[in-house]
């Protein structure tokens, strides 16, 4: 089994070169790179997580190479792997402002890309993992696309407005119209409703040019996408994930095939404990190793998949 190999070293493997690869789709072309292990008939599509996010799982004075790390992990075990830049990010940038972006694009990129795998490539599986609000597009993709499992990786269990609530309610403690500005902002957009005087404390989050993409973001249900799958999920979650934690986790688990929860990984999927302070350098030291954990639970549910 490949739980096996990844657990010795897997010194005879070697992982793939890199290809770059392209997507063209109605409106602009999307970028990825290809890690394609000689004998791979399985191809897993990484998405990333929110902002300004690249295929590497990186941002601009935030280097950790999540991504490609985990890329690289799952291609030194026999499986092909495909990440690549979201639109309005990195090489995929051009084409679309963000003002016209939405949460269906990039599930239906994902589907694409998906597709691509089976036509282009004549990959027998396809599987999707999504990381933190990336499971999100990869549950919505799986029922548009020929794909054989998802994995849901730091994901949101409900629905964001609720986590921003929480994620925001500490610093907000105590601020009085600043907290009330907030909620009213916040409800309105949950509501459909688009607000144009947005206080310079809240332009990053609510800058009018996102504002439609929150509308229907804050609109999806993550428990109840995964009860809608008709292939096997698996949650994996981090005990020291300081953006999504314990609740969401325990939302989703009841509508997975199975769960697993890690023990000292964070959001950017490595071994850190402590106040985002004391994580920080695990932000960006881009060698720092995955939490030793991850893989093995990822390869153990897709060689089960496998052997189906």
């Amino acid at each position: 089994m490949r739980i096996l190999m990844i657990l010795l070293l897997t010194s005879g493997l070697a992982v793939a070169g890199e290809e770059a690869v392209e997507l063209p789709r109605e409106d602009l072309t999307l970028h990825g790179t290809l890690l394609n292990p000689d004998g791979a008939t399985d191809l897993v599509i990484l998405h990333v997580g929110s902002g300004p996010t690249d295929r590497d799982g990186n941002q601009q004075g935030m280097i950790n190479n999540s991504h490609r790390l985990l890329a690289e992990g799952l291609a030194e075990n026999g499986l092909a792997v495909l990440r690549y830049d979201k639109r309005g990010i990195g090489e995929s940038r051009a084409g679309q402002p963000e003002s016209e972006i939405r949460p269906s694009h990039y599930s239906d990129d994902l589907a694409a890309w998906a597709r691509w795998g089976k036509s282009e490539r004549d990959f027998e599986r396809i599987h999707l993992v999504g990381h933190s609000e990336g499971a999100l597009f990869a549950k919505v993709a799986a029922n548009q696309a020929p794909v054989a499992s998802v994995v849901a990786i730091a994901a949101a269990g409900r629905p964001m407005g609720v986590v921003l609530r929480e994620q925001t309610g500490e610093q907000l403690a105590g601020t009085g119209d600043l907290a009330d500005q907030f909620e009213h902002i916040l409800s309105e957009l949950e509501s459909g409703r688009t607000v144009e005087d947005i206080p310079p404390t809240f332009n990053t989050l609510f800058r009018p040019s996102v504002q439609p993409y929150l509308i229907e973001w804050l609109a999806m249900n993550p428990a109840e996408l995964a009860s809608e799958l008709n292939v096997p999920l698996l949650i994996i979650g981090g005990s020291t994930d300081l953006q999504v934690g314990r609740n969401d986790f325990d939302a989703l688990a009841p509508h997975a095939d199975d769960s697993q929860w890690i023990e000292g990984m964070n959001h950017v999927l490595k071994a850190a404990e402590g106040s985002i302070q004391e994580q920080m350098t695990s932000y960006v030291s881009p060698d720092l190793p995955l939490h030793e954990a991850l893989l093995p639970a990822i390869l153990e549910v897709l060689d089960r998949d496998q052997s189906r």
